[in-house]
């Protein structure tokens, strides 16, 4: 419910004020009336108001000088102001403050009620617009520093670095990644939101660097520190931010990230080589990983209790993040790797022997003799028999 606030001196105008107009019909709160602006203040420091209607003219501190230290301190706020003085200066005043509208005493009612309207409207379009740059804002730019990972910062230039607030200014930086590696959090819900809370703290205190939640449970921070030229210095100082980083993840997760690093850079336009580094060592960590994976799957396909779950375990990671680590890497879901592995292997006994259907069903990991058939269907586009036929000139028995 929009909060408002009435701010004149006049006693009987406060009670007119709270009567004249059904304030909740239209869904609208009159939370206080002042007697001056400085009561106005007091109040405003307890509970801000969205819309204050305010006479000009009243002792101790104006409607004018009220409006322009309320504005200092809460910039959201909307004015509407009241005066029984027809004095272009006070109206001149008023839009200088950017007043949604500047009336004459006595008030008409109705009129009253249009002008309010109107700074309703715009309210809600300030909450929206608030909403945009601190809910939504966040999202956005991860999805555009992720656009630019993938086009390794080729497209970056000064204003990119200047929007997001990056400065090395003589200088040096550093492009890296962090992550869980195979510790991934099972609460990944409740790891993505702190995540992002720790993000908004270190933007708050390394001013000048970048720090980005990703999706995928991944930080990616390009590291500056202004004016630093030695680069012992500024590893050092890395060092300290990843044990604060870990300190902060062990306390809240109970767990502690693997971090990815770029090379040194002295320019921003050098930041494509500190990102492409960064890639490649947290790259040549998962394909050593990944392809232990394929190799394991591949001496162990014949296993009827084979599953993502059970290959996961046995390389202690997190199977939804294997799922999506493998996707990502390959273009394949490890499922469907795995079906392929046994479905070529299939293919081979039955090229190569005289196996019946449920056997080389039972040689390649698969129980149900008719699922095997569906699914070697599937792969190859036809039957067992027929695929026999093809390849052995035999029939199948």
């Amino acid at each position: 419910m929009l909060k408002i606030l009435f701010v004149d001196d006049d006693a009987i105008a406060r009670r007119n004020m709270a009567q004249r107009i059904d304030w909740n019909a239209y869904g609208w709160n009159l939370v206080y009336t002042a007697r001056d602006g400085v009561d106005a203040l007091e109040y405003m420091k307890e509970d801000q108001p969205d819309i204050v209607i305010s006479d000009i003219k009243m002792p101790i501190m104006d409607g004018i000088e009220m409006a322009r230290i309320a504005r200092d301190y809460y910039p959201d706020l909307f004015f509407i102001f009241l005066s029984g003085y027809r004095e272009f200066e006070y109206a001149k005043q008023a839009l200088a403050l950017d007043a949604i509208d500047y009336l004459n005493k006595p008030i008409d009612t109705d009129q009253l009620v249009d002008i309010v309207r109107r700074a309703e409207k715009k309210c809600l379009q300030t909450r929206e617009i608030n909403w945009i740059l601190h809910e939504k804002y966040p999202l956005i730019q991860r999805q555009y520093i992720s656009k630019l990972m993938y086009d390794n910062f080729r497209e970056a230039d000064d204003a990119i670095f200047r929007a997001f607030d990056i400065n090395i200014a003589d200088g040096l930086g550093m492009a890296l990644f962090m992550d869980f590696g195979k510790a991934v959090p099972v609460a990944t819900d409740k790891c993505q939101k702190f995540l992002q809370t720790l993000c908004n703290d270190l933007t708050r205190q390394y001013h000048g660097s970048l720090f980005i939640c990703m999706d995928n449970l991944q930080l990616f921070i390009i590291y500056t520190i202004p004016d630093c030229r030695k680069q012992e210095a500024f590893l050092t100082s890395l060092e300290n931010l990843k044990e604060y980083i870990n300190n902060r993840l062990k306390q809240e997760l109970n767990i502690t990230g693997n971090f990815y690093l770029g090379s040194v850079i002295r320019e921003l336009n050098d930041l494509y080589s500190s990102c492409q580094a960064a890639m490649q060592a947290k790259n040549s960590e998962t394909y050593t990983l990944l392809f232990e994976i394929k190799y394991y799957i591949r001496e162990n396909y014949w296993d009827t209790d084979l599953s993502l779950v059970k290959i996961a375990r046995h390389f202690n990671i997190n199977h939804c993040y294997l799922t999506s680590l493998y996707k990502d890497q390959f273009g394949i879901n490890l499922y469907d790797y795995l079906i392929q592995v046994r479905m070529e292997k299939a293919g081979e006994l039955l090229r190569t022997s005289d196996m019946r259907n449920y056997e080389a069903a039972e040689a390649i990991g698969y129980r149900n003799s008719q699922y095997f058939s569906a699914s070697f269907k599937k792969y190859y586009g036809c039957t067992v028999k027929e695929y026999k036929h093809q390849h052995t000139g035999c029939k199948s028995r």
